[in-house]
């Protein structure tokens, strides 16, 4: 009798001003399909404030996720999620466990750390809020139709009473290398996002190797996971050990 093999991990890591609960619905469906899956934390405590805030550090960002990666035992596929796209190109380098990588409306960068012109809506700008300390926050008008377009009152809700303060603005450093060039890649474009733009998504798709595109908005997450679930539980599986 041949025993079935066993599917890749999933990682999954958040972007901006969020944490590892909105990935909560993804994370119950593939565990009830019997994927393994681990949700990042990209925050810390603020010794200041007494409170969690998100890490912008390109490099502490990398030693994060590259932290998270080391105990996982096995094929790995791991995804990022907007700003979370940023570790993802490099924390992998190396580390010859992780055999997929996910770019859900996430940056991308290049070594020369461009992007497209027409990716972040500029709308989404006004809504960031920078504090004194040089932290920012967004505002909760705004991000309904930038971040939460798609998803119900109830998600919207209760994202509002989990966002926390990022360290500092999005700005990253350049990559010294990438890791979508060396291991196959998808890039996941959510058409009718209102934060990242769905023309500088498609730009940055072409350096992955496969192109989805779901007619969601920034938050898939929330307003279509079995979007999510299915593409990783396939994805898991399709690398399986």
């Amino acid at each position: 009798m041949t025993t079935a093999a066993a599917p890749a991990t999933v990682v999954l890591v958040h972007g901006a001003w969020h944490g590892p609960w909105c990935f909560d619905k993804v994370v119950e469906g593939l565990e009830a399909r019997g994927v393994p899956v681990v949700a990042v934390e990209r925050r810390r405590m603020h010794e200041a404030s007494g409170t969690l805030r998100g890490v912008t550090d390109s490099a502490e960002n990398e030693a994060i996720v590259r932290a998270a990666l080391d105990e996982v035992e096995g094929p790995a596929i791991l995804l990022g999620h907007s700003f979370g796209g940023v570790p993802i190109t490099t924390a992998p380098l190396g580390n010859d466990n992780v055999k997929h990588l996910v770019y859900l409306t996430a940056i991308m960068p290049n070594t020369d750390g461009s992007m497209p012109d027409n990716f972040v809506n500029p709308e989404l700008a006004t809504a960031v809020i920078a504090g004194e300390d040089g932290s920012t926050t967004v505002q909760a008008d705004k991000i309904r139709y930038a971040f939460y377009n798609q998803c119900s009152d109830e998600d919207y809700e209760h994202a509002l009473t989990q966002l926390v303060r990022d360290d500092a603005a999005i700005p990253f450093d350049a990559p010294r290398d990438t890791a979508w060039n060396k291991i196959t890649t998808t890039y996941v474009v959510c058409t009718e996002d209102q934060a990242l733009l769905a023309e500088g998504q498609r730009a940055l798709a072409r350096r992955a190797d496969r192109v989805v595109e779901w007619a969601t908005d920034h938050s898939p997450f929330l307003s279509a996971p079995h979007l999510m679930v299915d593409l990783l539980d396939g994805l898991a599986r399709e690398y399986a050990e």
